[in-house]
């Protein structure tokens, strides 16, 4: 019996880890361009501009990986799903 539950234990972390850092992700792709923005703004005089629009990019960014994460679990579960 501990043989099943072994591989499904290993598919449940695997899925976790790589699933998890997802929030990790958005959060510093907002944060790396927070900051590139407010160098940039401080650099070029143009305050708040670029950090308005490196934010928005960095959101953006961050937004199309959860998509892109998300496409991937469903692309695995129709995967799944068909060969059973």
């Amino acid at each position: 019996m501990p043989e099943k539950s072994e591989p499904q234990f290993k598919k449940v972390f695997n899925q976790v880890s790589r699933y998890g850092t997802v929030g990790l992700e958005l959060g510093f792709s907002i944060a790396i361009g927070v900051a590139a923005g407010y160098y940039l703004d401080g650099w070029l005089n143009t305050a708040p501009w670029l950090t308005i629009f490196l934010l928005l990019c960095g959101v953006a960014a961050g937004f199309k990986r959860i998509y892109q994460v998300l496409k991937s679990l469903e692309r695995e579960q129709e995967k799944e799903d068909s060969t059973n």
